[in-house]
């Protein structure tokens, strides 16, 4: 692992902790519907295949706001970027 690498690791974890309290302060910020989380990725800079890896091994879930059956999926800022950053992590670590 490179000085690069492990700043860029470090910077990523310090934007989750950021993100956590936004979460725990405002809720709704934190919240991005499933319709428009591909909008929400290119604005983040992730890259969405991975995203979709992600969730289809479940480390991503999606969560219903509403009681309805019809009421919206959103997903959480803070898990897609966290999920994003261990996914870097266990890549680092197998590449060793």
């Amino acid at each position: 692992m490179d000085i690069q690498e492990l700043n860029r690791m470090v910077a990523d974890f310090v934007q989750v902790g950021f993100m956590q309290a936004v979460k725990v302060y405002d809720p709704p910020q934190d919240r991005v519907r499933k319709s428009e989380v591909k909008k929400w990725l290119r604005i983040a800079n992730l890259d969405q295949s991975r995203f979709e890896r992600l969730v289809e091994a479940g480390v991503i879930k999606p969560f219903r706001v509403g009681k309805g059956k019809n009421s919206p999926f959103f997903y959480s800022k803070k898990e897609i970027k966290q999920a994003f950053s261990m996914a870097t992590i266990g890549e680092m670590i197998n590449r060793k």
